[in-house]
């Protein structure tokens, strides 16, 4: 029984390169390519399922370096059904390639399930680049100097992330994220602790999308598929927001170090991201940058280094994690303005609301409807209303997840 809590995990892996091999190979036939996303979405919900169901099952694995609990379980559920969801409403017309745009969020799901699982430094580090890496080949698909650009940026990020892990494992002398806190509550705040966290925040800014530090992030979901946009606004987001809340339980006892710095990026967040939506034009573009507003509030929450703030901020990574994923599959192909979108209300009213214009100054293409598209879509507008009138118990999982990790 304990072991079964790793199917999740194995399903989702083995989901993925089953699908690369399998466009790289033609394995399948023109029908099986049509019945393909159905497949993938029914897979995932079926780790889902069994993340539910086995998920309770504490335990730690590999020496610790996963571990299964109640954080875990809470992140896991969060970004399978945003993947789900997202597989489902997505409009693949407007897909540059259906395998490696079904595979890569898969991976991507993967690396963000390792990284709530994560129980040392390592694997932390492992899932949130997995993550990333998927992002930079789904927007290489479209825009290759896009893709460069996330990918130098990427690498910038993860130099500073690992600089500043190094520090925080020859200062603590360990690399295990609860050994780590024990031995930080016999430390003392000092500026030698205070430079590498400063580095590792940085690092996950940058690849969190969180103003203003979206260098690259914002201009390439803007450029990638519509699917590829919600992996790098979302489960690449969400990644690095895990990765950020884990460490910040293991800090807790030294929040001197980190807390202003959050403070401040939390604010700049908050703001640039709601001024640069107001001023955005493009319906993609405004929903980039309030999801790097929303991430923002994500931030804030760790910054007040109690259990109460980091249950919030997992509270809101969840829904963040749906929104910020399915949001721009549900738009598809739509650019431009906002003529790009309305009628969708009339003629796709499982997929937005909208008066309709007059057609002949449509500029794009409405999203493909389908049987498919159409439950996807209703399954989200359902998922985001039950997150909101579910919100209490939802916020007392999310409590659990914060304890789980040891605050009090």
């Amino acid at each position: 029984m304990k072991y079964l809590v790793l199917i999740p995990e194995a399903l989702v892996g083995a989901t993925a390169v089953i699908v690369l091999m399998a466009g790289r190979l033609s394995w399948s036939s023109p029908a099986a390519r049509r019945s393909l996303p159905a497949v993938v979405a029914l897979v995932t919900l079926v780790a889902l399922g069994i993340e539910l169901w086995a998920g309770a099952t504490l335990g730690s694995y590999f020496e610790g370096g996963l571990v299964q609990d109640r954080f875990a379980l809470f992140a896991k559920a969060a970004v399978l059904l945003a993947a789900a969801i997202a597989f489902a409403v997505v409009d693949w017309t407007a897909e540059d390639s259906l395998t490696i745009s079904l595979a890569m969020p898969l991976i991507a799901t993967f690396g963000v399930m390792v990284a709530a699982s994560a129980g040392d430094l390592v694997a932390l580090w492992a899932g949130l680049e997995l993550a990333a890496a998927a992002g930079v080949v789904m927007v290489a698909l479209r825009r290759p100097d896009l893709a460069l650009r996330l990918l130098v940026t990427g690498g910038v990020a993860s130099a500073m992330l690992l600089t500043g892990l190094a520090f925080l494992y020859a200062s603590a002398g360990t690399s295990s994220l609860a050994t780590m806190r024990a031995v930080l509550f016999s430390g003392a705040p000092t500026l030698a602790l205070a430079i590498p966290v400063f580095l590792v925040i940085s690092g996950l800014a940058v690849r969190a999308a969180l103003g203003p530090f979206q260098l690259a992030s914002i201009p390439a979901s803007v450029g990638a598929s519509p699917l590829g946009a919600g992996l790098v606004l979302g489960l690449v987001a969400a990644a690095a927001a895990t990765v950020a809340i884990k460490l910040v339980a293991a800090l807790t006892p030294i929040p001197s170090v980190y807390s202003t710095y959050l403070e401040v990026i939390a604010a700049l967040a908050m703001v640039g991201g709601g001024v640069a939506a107001l001023a955005a034009q493009s319906p993609r573009a405004r929903l980039a940058y309030l999801a790097a507003g929303q991430i923002g509030w994500v931030a804030a929450g760790l910054a007040t280094h109690y259990r109460s703030g980091l249950a919030g901020s997992l509270f809101l990574l969840g829904a963040f994690a749906v929104a910020a994923t399915c949001g721009p599959a549900v738009m598809g192909g739509a650019e431009g303005g906002e003529q790009a979108l309305a009628g969708m209300g009339a003629q796709r009213p499982a997929r937005y609301i909208q008066s309709p214009p007059d057609e002949a100054r449509r500029t794009t293409k409405l999203p493909v409807l389908s049987g498919l598209s159409s439950f996807g879509a209703v399954a989200f507008c359902v998922v985001i209303a039950a997150y909101g009138i579910l919100s209490s118990p939802i916020l007392g999982l999310a409590d659990q997840g914060a304890e789980a990790l040891g605050l009090r």
